[in-house]
């Protein structure tokens, strides 16, 4: 991967993060207008290429995964690029295109990127850009990533400046410390479930300077364990089959990428929340225009950040909008299930609850006090006024993706 390419991302990502209300707004207007010969290229938006966004139809994931032939630029057909996403699970990725799989989401269908080596560049700048201080990119950086599977997206950065090394989230849990000793990272990005495993374990990296959970929520409670335990504050990293979507500064407020991105905030009825609807500027291989996220989001009201980043501000990601809890006289949110379970079992153990119209099963792991397991069922019955059950079992994730808080229609 080319490195000046990697730098122009970097330094205008460093640049955009700074524009002013008023700059923001010609700057996405000049990179929207900038799209539309690509757009033109794209089967299933070409005939609405040059109008305004506003005219574009909001679609929903699966209507992209039906046929990626349809959402590409590239000319590629919804078989190849599925051979070639499935080649590159098996490690044999060739050419300058990349393809690959996304982890499952909640009905268990993975999505599928592409990204040329442009992209890739572009990706690697504003997440350096967005993750990094300045002045970390002057010493070598090491970073380790626990992802279900590698991409190009990261094995192809080469130099002398940043290294990664991919563990595969299906190693074992000796497998992954013994790899991260080995590696001695400066900058650990991993799932929240992982990073508490680790700090529960008591694993030392003593050159570790940067922290950071994507992928899975993470509460209040765990970040305040792997915090105390890692002796770094874990960051989100807010990232999507649909790109990279936010991150946080180094205040901990998560940041949108509205310098790269339009969001519209479609309000969740019943909840003081939304969900995105997604236009990225800078993806051309597989342009994303106004794709309804699953995500469930809130607005941060604390006011302007710290850090003068002009992106707007979201509370950290509790859920998925599929998963809010839906009972004959009030709506759940995920972050209100999660505060009330983990403020009676804390942040160490293992847990799921899961809903239906009728009532909740609360499950947790085998380990738990059977008396704090109950107390914690009794909390949330007050809350919800719904029958909740307990069940002391195993957790297990479906596609490695841990899923705290579930709704199932019955």
């Amino acid at each position: 991967m080319r490195t000046d390419l990697i730098i122009r991302s970097w330094w205008r990502t460093r640049c955009a993060m700074r524009f002013a209300p008023q700059r923001l707004a010609q700057h996405k207007a000049d990179q929207w207008r900038a799209l539309h010969p690509t757009l033109a290229r794209t089967p299933a938006v070409a005939a609405l290429a040059g109008q305004a966004l506003e005219t574009f139809p909001v679609i929903n994931p699966m209507e992209m995964r039906t046929d990626y032939g349809r959402w590409n630029s590239l000319g590629l057909s919804d078989m190849q690029l599925r051979e070639m996403a499935d080649l590159a699970e098996q490690g044999d990725s060739q050419g300058s295109i990349a393809v690959g799989w996304s982890t499952g989401s909640g009905g268990g269908v993975r999505g599928l990127f592409v990204a040329d080596q442009y992209e890739r560049a572009d990706y690697i700048g504003q997440s350096l850009a967005r993750l990094l201080p300045p002045h970390a990119l002057l010493k070598h950086q090491r970073v380790a990533l626990l992802l279900r599977a590698n991409s190009k997206l990261y094995s192809d950065v080469k130099g002398r400046r940043i290294g990664f090394l991919h563990i595969p989230l299906d190693h074992s849990f000796d497998q992954v410390q013994a790899a991260l000793n080995g590696f001695d990272p400066t900058v650990l990005i991993a799932p929240p479930s992982h990073l508490i495993d680790l700090a529960i374990s008591g694993i030392h990296l003593p050159n570790l300077t940067h922290l950071f959970y994507a992928s899975e929520p993470m509460s209040a409670l765990e970040v305040h364990l792997v915090t105390e335990r890692l002796g770094h504050r874990p960051l989100a990293i807010y990232q999507a089959t649909e790109g990279f979507l936010g991150a946080s500064c180094i205040y901990g407020r998560l940041h949108l990428n509205d310098h790269a991105l339009e969001i519209e905030a479609e309000p969740v009825i019943g909840t003081p929340g939304f969900r995105p609807i997604i236009t990225d500027f800078r993806r051309r291989s597989q342009p994303i225009v106004r794709l309804r996220g699953d995500d469930y989001l809130e607005f941060d009201q604390a006011g302007e950040c710290e850090c003068g980043h002009s992106g707007r501000t979201i509370r950290p990601v509790a859920g998925r909008v599929g998963d809010i809890w839906h009972f004959f006289d009030r709506n759940v949110t995920p972050a209100e299930v999660t505060r009330i379970i983990e403020g009676v079992l804390g942040a160490e153990t293992a847990w799921q609850a899961c809903a239906t119209p009728s009532g909740v099963i609360l499950r947790a792991a085998a380990s738990c006090p059977a008396e704090r397991l109950v107390n914690a069922a009794d909390r949330l019955a007050q809350t919800v006024g719904q029958t909740v059950r307990v069940a002391p079992e195993p957790i297990t994730w479906c596609q490695h993706k841990r899923r705290k808080v579930v709704w199932q229609h019955e």
